[in-house]
């Protein structure tokens, strides 16, 4: 795949993307995760296989569906704890999710600080005995970009701004340094060093092949706590090829955006992954931070809708977990661009659109390449 001009290469100089190859067949099994506040603790009784699965309790819809693709139905349940449209980044638990999470043989959460307000409820969790498997301790994991965040990881800026902004023109002085970037911004906060340059980018489920590779570790996990081994074997072969063949489709429908319009302004670093897997560039972001839980700088935004404005930049996209005012401030600063809606940090509602990871990442991709392609 050719990723075009030299500012997009110098963007891959520390995401570099891997090509996988196509497959024949789509296989799209969808699991329907439940919300551990409104799960029916007498829901299955009485059929042997569902008294016989383990418990499996998930923080997010997105890994709900998964892990229940790679389990079958037959050899695990699963409840979800952040129900369908919920932050990952913001949501907070009950008392009621902090004892699903204890009676279950399983939690699966995504880490890597994504879930921020459960942070301190998983780790009591496990204290007291239950096991829990992380995805990102099996995914190779990328940078958080903060001065493409900032908006300066493009054209001229990316030059001054991203590798060299302590001595040119002064950025830091104007931008982090006034707000405590050491003192009082991610540092010395210290629970968290996920959101400060250099910490490992959350948003793990937008590159499939990445995906796809955690996937025997997780039937691993899954099969310790009481699956059906032969079940999810065959299952998880399914699942890995299905994913495989989604991979392809989406390189299909990204191949028809040009590579010069191939450049994202999102509103907060979620699509690192999707960006580095699918030759994209993220010139900024209206969040510049990894967390929704972070604030927008007008002082930034003001910046960022310049650069967009330079570059003809045609959409700012938003997220259907957070509001979009921001973002719409931003895209009226920068000449009246669109703001379009992505899935990210939830699948959509059951049976609409994005309500399967796969189907998440179906449909934004053919978002991206809709709106990226509206130019004039």
């Amino acid at each position: 795949m050719n990723f075009g001009t030299a500012s997009h290469r110098r963007f891959f100089h520390r995401r570099r993307w891997k090509a996988v190859p196509a497959a024949a067949v789509l296989f799209v099994a969808a699991c329907t995760g439940t919300s551990a506040d409104e799960a029916d603790p007498d829901a299955g009784a009485g059929a042997d296989s569902a008294s016989e699965a383990p418990s499996v309790v998930v923080t997010t819809g997105i890994w709900a569906d998964v892990a229940g693709n790679v389990g079958c139905d037959d050899s695990v349940s699963i409840a979800t704890i952040i129900p369908p449209g919920g932050d990952p980044h913001t949501f907070e638990p009950s008392l009621r999710d902090r004892e699903t999470m204890d009676d279950a043989d399983l939690v699966i959460a995504n880490g890597l600080g994504l879930e921020e307000s459960l942070h301190d409820t998983l780790e009591a969790v496990a204290e007291a005995g239950t096991p829990i498997f992380e995805l990102g301790d099996h995914i190779e994991t990328i940078e958080f970009d903060i001065a493409a965040a900032h908006g300066h990881g493009h054209g001229e800026d990316e030059d001054d701004g991203h590798d060299d902004d302590d001595d040119d023109e002064g950025e830091d002085d104007g931008h982090d340094d006034d707000e405590g970037e050491d003192d009082g911004h991610d540092e010395d906060e210290g629970e968290d060093d996920h959101h400060e340059e250099g910490g490992a980018d959350p948003h793990i489920w937008f590159d499939l092949q990445k995906v796809a590779n955690a996937l025997p570790a997780l039937a691993d996990a899954l099969v310790d706590a009481g699956a059906d081994a032969d079940l999810v074997r065959g299952c998880l072969e399914s699942y890995r090829q299905a994913m495989v063949d989604a991979d392809a489709q989406m390189l299909e429908i990204i191949s028809a955006i040009p590579d010069e319009r191939r450049i994202l302004v999102t509103n907060h670093d979620s699509l690192g992954y999707f960006a580095d897997r699918y030759g994209f560039e993220v010139i900024g972001t209206v969040i510049p931070a990894n967390t929704t839980a972070a604030e927008a700088n007008p002082a930034e935004l003001a910046e960022l809708a310049e650069i967009i404005e330079h570059e003809g930049v045609p959409a700012v996209f938003s997220e259907t977990t957070s509001a979009d005012d921001d973002a719409q401030a931003l895209a009226t600063a920068a000449g009246n661009v669109a703001v379009v809606p992505l899935l990210t940090g939830s699948l959509a509602p059951a049976g609409e659109t994005g309500d399967t990871l796969i189907g998440l990442l179906l449909h934004n991709a053919r978002v991206i390449s809709d709106a990226l392609n509206a130019y004039g």
